[in-house]
This record gives structure tokens, C-alpha cells and sequence, in this order.
């Protein structure tokens, strides 16, 4: 049976995914400048980085995967750090060209040992006593990665703080707050990169998906409720059933998934009643958060405009 740990983190991943690609398709349908395509970027590696993880949890089991699945949602997270530098650079207008040239090349190098095979590479898997996680081989330039993500990313952060300094309106202190607040909360959510490494410290990863989470909230936050990047939202009623028949089909694959894995055996993977749960526990969860979003919306947009 799957550990409170594998369960937390697929739920963690599988709503950070749904929320980042939110996210991603309003910063896609309205950004129109060079720094919104790369901050767009960033959020695809972060939605590839969600669903990665929660398909490791939903196949956790099955070791052969892990590696694979683990590359394709880890080895693109290298370009986060130059992505939020180079979009910090010209978000506020001041861009230090040899810096941003610097990092883009730094991040470039990079993929040299990895693609010659002599760093970070990942090869097989760890056995933890809550679950599995796929294993990146450990070699004496390990410290490197941390060094490049917490270096650049708090060198993008710096800028961010004196760029704050020079906004002089109410409304952009509070969008250069909120991104503030979010890249670092990104920077810290490494840490659960620890597990691949060898260091078996289980509540690391669901509380980096969560750190993952509670960014791509801030984000979303600012833009429905600040405007950041200039987003103007329209609520649709195509919208909102177009993001619960989303949450519909997620919450009943993860639903179906766990009754074939565990109660499979006694009913067999091909029961009808498998399918009859998994369908009553999605319209059970999704009838009140329904009604709860229908509210919420109509609350906080009384007095804004609202596309029918």
C-alpha cells in the first residue's frame, strides 16, 4: 500500500500541475512583451516539474519507470535559474547585459559533463521505507547544483528588492512583493531534490511540492487580484466548467489508480464497481467546491466585469 508521504506528494503535484497550467495560458493569452514569454517559460518547466513528480508517485512502484520519468521532469528545471534572472533583468527595466550573458552561458556549459555523462546523471532508483524516487549518481560536483540554483536565483531576488525601491505607485510595490515572495519560495522548494541524492528525509518532498504550490497561488493571486504583468481576468462560465471537468477527470484517475492497485486484487482491475466508486467520490468532492467557486466569484467580481 502506498505511504501518507507517496499519496501527499501525487496530490500535491497533481493540483500544483492543474494550477500552473492555469496560470501558464493567462500569461500565454495576454503577454505581449519579451518578459513574459520567458516568466511563461518558466512556469512550463514548473508544470512539467508537477506532472513529473505526481506520474512518480502514481507509478511508484513500477522502478523501471522512475529514471525515465525522472529525467523528463528534472534536467529542464537547469534553465529555471537563468530563466528568472534574465526575466528579472528586464521586468524591471534595467538589465545588466553581461550578467544575463553570463548565466545563459554558465547554464550552457552546463550541459556539457551532463550530456558527456559525467554529472548529474540518473541512473536507477532509491528504496525508502515510504516509497521510491529515481537516483541521481552521486559525484564530488554535487554542490555545484545547489551553488548555481541558490546563487542566481538569490542574485534575481536582490535585483527584484532594488528594483522595489524605485517604483513609486502602491500597486507595483505590491506586484514586485508578490514576486518576490514567490521566487523565493521556488528557491527553497529544492530541497526536495535531496531525496535523488541519497538522503533519505521523507517529509522533504511533499513540502517542496506544497512551496511549489503556494507560488504558483501567489502568482495567480496577483494577477486575478493585482493585475500583475498587466492580466486583466475575464471570468467565463465556459472557464469554469472547462477547470472542474479538469479536476473531474484528475480526481478520478487518482482515485481509479489507487482502488486497482489496492483493492484490484479482490474485485479484479476490470470491475465495474472500480469505475462506479471512482465516479461517486469525483461528483461527492466536486458538487460543493462547485458551489463554492460559483459563490467566490460572484462575491469578488460584483463590481467588476464579467463576460457571460
Amino acid at each position: 500500500m502506498a505511504s501518507p508521504i507517496v499519496i501527499l506528494t501525487a496530490l500535491e503535484s497533481g493540483f500544483g500541475a492543474l494550477l500552473t497550467g492555469a496560470v501558464l495560458y493567462l500569461v500565454l493569452s495576454h503577454g505581449r512583451k519579451a518578459y513574459h514569454y520567458l516568466f511563461a517559460a518558466f512556469l512550463f518547466i514548473c508544470f512539467i516539474w508537477d506532472l513529473g513528480t505526481c506520474l512518480l508517485m502514481l507509478r511508484n512502484e513500477y522502478l523501471e519507470e522512475l529514471p525515465v520519468i525522472g529525467r523528463i521532469a528534472i534536467l529542464p528545471c537547469i534553465f529555471i535559474p537563468a530563466l528568472i534572472f534574465h526575466f528579472v533583468n528586464l521586468y524591471t527595466g534595467r538589465p545588466v547585459k553581461w550578467a544575463v550573458v553570463l548565466v545563459w552561458t554558465f547554464t550552457a556549459l552546463t550541459w556539457v559533463p551532463i550530456l558527456m555523462g559525467s554529472f548529474y546523471q540518473i541512473e536507477g532508483s532509491y528504496t525508502y521505507p515510504w516509497g521510491n524516487i529515481f537516483r541521481v549518481k552521486n559525484t564530488i560536483f554535487d554542490p555545484l547544483v545547489f551553488v548555481f540554483w541558490y546563487g542566481i536565483n538569490l542574485s534575481a531576488i536582490w535585483l527584484l528588492y532594488k528594483g522595489s525601491k524605485n517604483v513609486t505607485t502602491r500597486l507595483e510595490k505590491r506586484h514586485f512583493t508578490y514576486l518576490i515572495s514567490g521566487f523565493l519560495v521556488v528557491t527553497f522548494s529544492v530541497l526536495k531534490a535531496m531525496v535523488t541524492m541519497g538522503i533519505d528525509a521523507a517529509i522533504l518532498l511533499p513540502l517542496g511540492m506544497f512551496l511549489n504550490d503556494i507560488f504558483v497561488c501567489i502568482i495567480g493571486l496577483a494577477i486575478i487580484k493585482d493585475k500583475l504583468f498587466d492580466i486583466t481576468v475575464i471570468v467565463k462560465k465556459g472557464t469554469l466548467y472547462s477547470i472542474l471537468a479538469g479536476l473531474l477527470i484528475f480526481i478520478y484517475s487518482f482515485v481509479e489508480h489507487l482502488l486497482v492497485t489496492f483493492v484490484g486484487e479482490k474485485l479484479g482491475e476490470e470491475s465495474t464497481w472500480l469505475h462506479m466508486i471512482s465516479i461517486a467520490v469525483g461528483i461527492a468532492v466536486l458538487m460543493p467546491v462547485k458551489n463554492r467557486i460559483e459563490k467566490g466569484v460572484e462575491r469578488y467580481f460584483v463590481h467588476r466585469k464579467l463576460e457571460f
